[in-house]
Formats: structure tokens, C-alpha cells, sequence
């Protein structure tokens, strides 16, 4: 998907993008670019599973995506490499949005408890803003608790 796509499908869902000017690659940067919670950044992580199948993950910036869980819905899976992520999203590593990767995926149901969320933008310096609810929709995602539960 070109850059210009991407921008106009964000704002198709009511979305907005997030110009930075400077390299965004962790939750911490997006927190301080955005002044957003870190509950409210998300992490779009592509996994491969055993099927060769590539598997979209979304979880808060707080959270690991638990494998365990994941594979009780898709199977075994590991981690894509950089290279993976590139041909298969068209993005980089730290710039994957949650919608618009044309790949089955899971996002986390504690992801909708925000009225918005921010995640990849497209580019390593520009952040999305939309709906998770609208994540849900357009990517026809499945809504899981696929996150490790942090230890009481």
C-alpha cells in the first residue's frame, strides 16, 4: 500500500496521521511525541505461523503478546523477521499500522477499551490515530486476550 493510500484510508475511518518529524520506534517515543497514555499506543506485531500464515497482532503499548495464547487461535507461531515485515506489510518494523495490512488479525480486547488509539503511521516518523473499534471493522479482526497477564 503507497503512503498516499494509507493516509486517505486513515482518514476514511475517521482517523488521523500523526506527522512527528523525528523517528518514532518505541511506545516510550510515541507516549512523549503524543502525550498520549502508554495504554494507548499500540503495538502492530506481525507473527508467522507454522502454516507459513502471516498473523497481525495488536496489543497496548504496555503489553507482550502471550505466543501461547496466540497459537490457541492461529497455531504456533514465531516472530516475522525485518525482512518478512517489509514484503509481506510493505512497511517497516516500528511503522506497521493496524489497518491496512491485508493479513488476518488479532487484536487484543483490552486494545478497545480506548476511545482512540495511536500505532504506526506507515513511516518511522508519523504515528495513526483512530478507533479501535474501527481496527476491528476494517480488518475483520479477531478480538482475543492474547496478552501476558502481569503477575499480581
Amino acid at each position: 500500500m503507497k503512503e498516499e493510500q494509507f493516509e486517505g484510508l486513515i482518514k476514511r475511518l475517521g482517523g488521523e496521521i500523526i506527522n512527528v518529524g523525528k523517528s518514532v520506534k518505541t511506545v516510550e517515543q510515541a507516549v512523549n511525541a503524543t502525550g498520549s497514555n502508554p495504554k494507548q499506543i499500540i503495538k502492530s506485531l506481525l507473527f508467522i505461523s507454522e502454516d507459513k500464515e502471516p498473523v497481525l497482532v495488536i496489543v497496548d503499548g504496555k503489553s507482550k503478546v502471550d505466543f501461547k495464547k496466540v497459537a490457541e487461535i492461529v497455531g504456533k507461531v514465531r516472530f516475522a523477521t525485518p525482512s518478512e515485515v517489509k514484503q509481506i506489510t510493505g512497511f517497516e518494523i516500528g511503522a506497521v499500522p493496524p489497518v491496512g495490512v491485508e493479513v488476518k488479525t488479532v487484536i487484543d480486547k483490552d486494545v478497545l477499551e480506548n476511545e482512540f488509539v495511536v500505532g504506526g503511521g506507515g513511516k518511522i516518523d508519523k504515528l495513526s490515530k483512530l478507533s479501535p473499534q474501527k481496527i476491528v471493522e476494517h480488518q475483520n479482526a479477531i478480538i482475543a486476550n492474547v496478552k501476558v497477564e502481569e503477575k499480581q
